[in-house]
């Protein structure tokens, strides 16, 4: 058993010798003053008698007025060494008679005067209802403190015979309560050492120790459960670890395998990206050179005249084509650049009503093998030619992107159908929507505007609303496509406004 400098089994111990020394000094400290006072109560008390016998035994001599005899009578007090004096008075006051110690004056206090260590009884002498004369007896208490210190030993010795039998009582009841309690403290310190929460602690009763023994089994049960339970769960979790590990040690191999192919890949790209860039830069000067012919004749056959009205309108739309031609071979480069978002915008004041009647002017062969109607709307009203809407941006690209969505328009209309072109403009932004009849197919609404995506056109490179949007993310515009079957397709341009000079 573990020791402690300040065990309970001391504490148990001493507050049971306490408790009962304290009981036993209270007890004798009080039986002792009780008997003290019943001692003197009681010496007052015979000596209070014995005047009274002498007051009866004295009558006679007083009414003789003898002395002598009464003095006799006094003299038989010697044989109590307690009574110090006798005196007798007479009625008038006067000593008639002494022994030992004389009273010189009649007490004028009635009963029984006690002082600390004397007293002093009067007793009156009467002979027929008649009081003849006193007699005052003076006494010591003198044996009172060999009464005292022979019960004060008695005492000591009880007290010392009770102290021991508690002594052995105390030691007996300490080591039946403490047994049970160090038991507890040895399997504590042994679990505390050795972890082990199989021990158990021997002891049973029905007392306060008895259930706190009985619970901490208890708990020691629940701890070697919960502890049982987290083992394995250790191992497992161990496992999976060692598992992961594994998994991820493989996939940091494949991943450090495909990086070293991506690298690879990469500077595959950048030396094909700069081959096709050289490629393209070639192409564009070759295609432009070409161009140039496509460009210059129409223009030379316009300048000489002689040609009929139909003839004139057939060289423009040869001349708007090669334009147009030129216009999208810039705008491939472009593109790449708006991508990137490296591209500089060159802006100036765009006037969309102009731009808008050009386009309808180049769209008319699409529109005429489409039968296909096409109407220019400003704030819900046909527009007549002379209105203006100014906005900023690059005439290049804002023609594309226009022509673009035109020709989604044109090309999603069915024959017949129509085209509508509405123009809103305020002081804040000035919105171009677009509208046809057909809705968008439900595949490709979510993917309206990604790279590639078309539906349903057997040239369609899937590049034009993709592109009108990357212009005018470009031009810091928003664009958003409606579409129903009730309503057919809108595809709107929302742009700031300006204020123009016209």
């Amino acid at each position: 058993m573990i020791g402690f400098q300040n065990s309970i089994g001391r504490k148990i111990g001493a507050a049971i010798l306490g408790t009962t020394v304290s009981a036993l000094v209270l007890t004798m400290t009080l039986n002792i003053a009780t008997f003290f006072h019943s001692y003197r109560q009681a010496t007052v008390q015979k000596a209070n008698g014995l005047a009274k016998i002498i007051a009866t035994s004295t009558i006679s001599a007083l009414d003789f007025n003898d002395p002598d005899s009464a003095k006799e009578v006094l003299d038989s007090l010697s044989l109590i060494t307690n009574i110090v004096g006798a005196t007798i008075f007479t009625s008038a006051g006067d000593i008639f008679a002494s022994f030992g110690k004389n009273t010189e004056s009649l007490p004028t206090e009635d009963g029984p005067q006690v002082n600390l260590n004397t007293f002093a009884v009067i007793q009156p002498i009467q002979s027929e209802n008649e009081t003849l004369g006193y007699i005052v007896l003076e006494g010591t208490f003198s044996d009172q403190g060999e009464w005292f210190y022979h019960n004060l030993a008695t005492s000591a010795l009880i007290l010392i015979a009770v102290l021991a039998a508690c002594i052995i009582a105390a030691n007996h009841f300490r080591k039946k309560i403490t047994k049970p309690i160090g038991q507890l403290t040895d399997a504590v310190r042994e679990i505390s050492e050795n972890k082990d929460y199989s021990k158990r602690v021997a002891y049973k009763s029905k007392d306060e120790i008895g259930y706190l023994v009985s619970e901490f089994n208890s708990m020691l049960g629940k701890i070697e459960t919960r502890d049982s339970w987290l083992n394995s769960h250790r191992e497992m979790l161990e496992t999976i670890v060692s598992q992961r590990t594994k998994e991820v040690r493989a996939k940091q191999k494949q991943l450090k395998e495909k990086n070293t192919q991506l690298v690879k890949q990469i500077h595959e790209r950048r030396t094909a990206e700069m081959i096709r860039e050289e490629v393209e830069r070639i192409n564009r000067h070759d295609l432009k050179s070409s161009l140039n012919l496509v460009i210059g004749y129409p223009e030379l056959l316009l300048n000489k005249g002689n040609l009929t009205p139909e003839q004139g309108k057939y060289i423009k739309r040869i001349a708007a084509a090669g334009y147009r031609m030129l216009d999208m071979i810039q705008f491939h480069l472009d593109m790449f650049k708006m991508e990137q978002e490296i591209y500089t915008l060159k802006t100036m004041q765009v006037d969309l009503i102009e731009m808008l009647c050009s386009l309808e002017e180049e769209m008319a062969l699409l529109l005429n093998q489409s039968e296909v109607s096409l109407s220019i709307i400003m704030n819900k009203e046909e527009i007549n030619g002379v209105e203006e809407v100014h906005i900023n941006g690059e005439m290049v690209l804002l023609r594309t992107m226009f022509r673009n969505l035109i020709k989604n328009g044109v090309e999603g209309s069915v024959k017949g159908g129509s085209v509508s072109i509405s123009v809103e403009s305020d002081k804040s932004f000035t919105t171009v929507s677009i509208s046809n009849s057909l809705p968008v197919p439900v595949e490709v609404r979510n993917r309206f505007f990604n790279k590639y995506v078309t539906e349903g056109k057997e040239d369609g490179t899937g590049l034009g609303t993709y592109s009108a949007q990357l212009i005018a993310k470009t031009h810091n515009a928003s664009i958003f496509m409606e579409t129903s079957d009730e309503k057919g397709t809108i595809v709107s341009a929302k742009f700031k406004s300006i204020t123009a000079d016209c």
